[in-house]
C-alpha cells in the first residue's frame, strides 16, 4: 500500500491544453507590497566591503518604472533583514500579518519581498499557515539595489502583475522570479548567483510572465493547511555522508529538539552510525522524517539493510515523499505545535498530495481572460 501511496508522488502537476493568460480590467487592483529585506533591498558599501540592507520597501516601489499603472499599491515596513537572519519566530509574525492583511478584505494580492537564499522555507511556512484566496507572491533579487544591472525591479514588476491577477486566486503563495512563476511546495534555489536561481523541484513551473502578460501553464496542487501556532518547536536537519556518525544528531537532542530532518543519501538510506542514532532518537519518542540531498525525486523504502529505507521506516521514521529536506522541517514543526504524532502525523507526510487534482483545461475551453498586466 505505502509503495501505491508513493507511486502517486510521480504524477506531477498537468500542463493546462490552453494557457491561461490575464488581462488588465478597468479599474486597478488593490496590491500590499510587505518588505522584509534581503538582496532586493541591499546596496554595495564601499567601506564594509559588500551589499548591506539599506533600501526600504517605499524606495524599492517607486523605483519601478510604469508599476503604478498595474496596481494600487500600499507598502508596509515589515522588516529589513538578509533572508539568513530569517527565523521561525519571524515567519510566525509574518504569517500573523498576512492572515490580518487577507482577511482584512481591502486587498486583491499581496507581495512580499524577500531574500532569495531562504525564500522557498518561508514562502512553504506561509503556503501551510496563511488563509484565504488572496494571491501572495514572494520575490527578491540576485543583485543588490545599486548595481546598474539590478534585477530587482523587473521581479518586483512582475510580482505585482501575478498578485493583481486574478487567475492567481486559490493557487496558494508563489514565488515569482526572472519571469517564472514557481509554487511554493515546488520551489527551490538551484543558483547562487545567477539571475534564473529558482527551479520547481518536479521540473514542471506553474507559469510565467512575459510582455505584461501572466500565463499559468500548470495547474496548482491542493494545499494543505495547519494552524498557526504561538511558538514553534525546535527541529534540526541531520545530513547524511561518507562517514557520518550521530554527533550532530545528539548535540540536537541535547539541545531538545522535538523532531529530526535527516538530509539522507539516495531515495533515503544512510550508514549504520547514523541508523542507530535515529533507532535511540525513535525510542526517545523524537520524531524522525527521512529526506534526500538528493536535488530530484522521492524518497521511499527500496533498501532493506541496516540504514536503508525499509528498515528505516520499520524503525518508525517517516518519509518525507518528495519534499526537500528544509520543507520536510517546515511541515515537521507546524504538525508537532498542531500536536500530530503517531501515524496521524506519518499520514501528514506519506499521503499523496497528488490523487485529487484538477482537471486540465480542454482544447476547446478558452481561458479566463481578467488581467493583462
Amino acid at each position: 500500500m505505502y509503495n501505491n501511496i508513493m507511486d502517486d508522488f510521480a504524477q506531477r502537476p498537468r500542463r493546462l491544453e490552453n494557457t491561461q493568460r490575464g488581462q488588465v480590467p478597468a479599474s486597478r487592483p488593490h496590491v500590499r507590497v510587505v518588505a522584509t529585506g534581503g538582496t532586493i533591498a541591499m546596496q554595495l558599501d564601499a567601506e564594509q566591503g559588500g551589499a548591506t540592507p539599506a533600501v526600504s520597501g517605499a524606495d524599492l516601489v517607486a523605483a519601478v518604472p510604469g508599476i503604478a499603472q498595474i496596481a494600487r499599491l500600499s507598502v508596509e515596513e515589515f522588516s529589513n533583514i538578509p533572508s539568513e537572519h530569517m527565523t521561525p519566530e519571524v515567519w510566525l509574525r509574518l504569517a500573523a500579518r498576512l492572515n490580518e492583511i487577507s482577511q482584512a478584505g481591502d486587498v486583491e494580492g499581496i507581495v512580499v519581498t524577500h531574500g532569495t537564499d531562504t525564500m522557498e522555507e518561508t514562502a512553504f511556512f506561509l503556503d501551510l499557515t496563511v488563509r484565504g484566496d488572496v494571491p501572495i507572491v514572494l520575490t527578491g533579487a540576485q543583485r543588490p539595489a545599486s548595481t546598474p544591472d539590478a534585477d530587482g525591479p523587473g521581479n518586483l514588476r512582475d510580482g505585482v502583475r501575478v498578485a493583481a491577477c486574478a487567475e492567481s486566486k486559490r493557487r496558494g503563495v508563489m514565488i515569482v522570479m526572472h519571469g517564472e512563476i514557481h509554487t511554493a511546495r515546488e520551489a527551490v534555489k538551484t543558483y547562487t548567483e545567477e539571475l534564473d536561481a529558482f527551479d520547481s523541484h518536479s521540473g514542471t513551473d506553474l507559469g510565467f510572465v512575459r510582455e505584461g502578460r501572466v500565463c499559468f501553464t500548470s495547474e496548482v496542487l491542493p494545499r494543505r493547511h495547519l494552524p498557526l501556532p504561538t511558538s514553534l518547536p525546535r527541529v534540526d536537519i541531520i545530513p547524511m555522508y561518507a562517514g557520518a556518525d550521530d554527533a550532530a544528531m545528539q548535540a540536537a537532542l541535547g539541545r531538545r529538539a522535538a523532531g529530526l530532518v535527516i538530509a539522507a543519501v539516495g531515495a533515503g538510506n544512510v550508514n549504520r552510525g547514523l541508523f542507530d542514532g535515529i533507532k535511540a532518537a525513535l525510542r526517545q519518542g523524537v520524531a524522525v522524517v527521512i529526506a534526500t540531498r538528493v536535488p530530484h525525486g522521492l524518497v521511499r523504502p527500496l533498501y532493506a539493510y541496516a540504514g536503508g529505507g525499509v528498515s528505516l521506516r520499520e524503525a518508525g521514521a517517516i518519509m518525507a515523499g518528495d519534499l526537500t529536506p528544509q520543507k520536510a522541517r517546515v511541515l515537521l514543526m507546524l504538525a508537532l505545535a498542531a500536536g500530530e504524532q503517531g501515524e496521524s502525523l506519518r499520514e501528514r507526510f506519506e499521503t499523496s498530495d497528488f490523487q485529487a487534482q484538477k482537471e486540465p483545461l480542454q482544447q476547446n475551453q478558452t481561458a479566463n481572460a481578467d488581467y493583462v498586466v
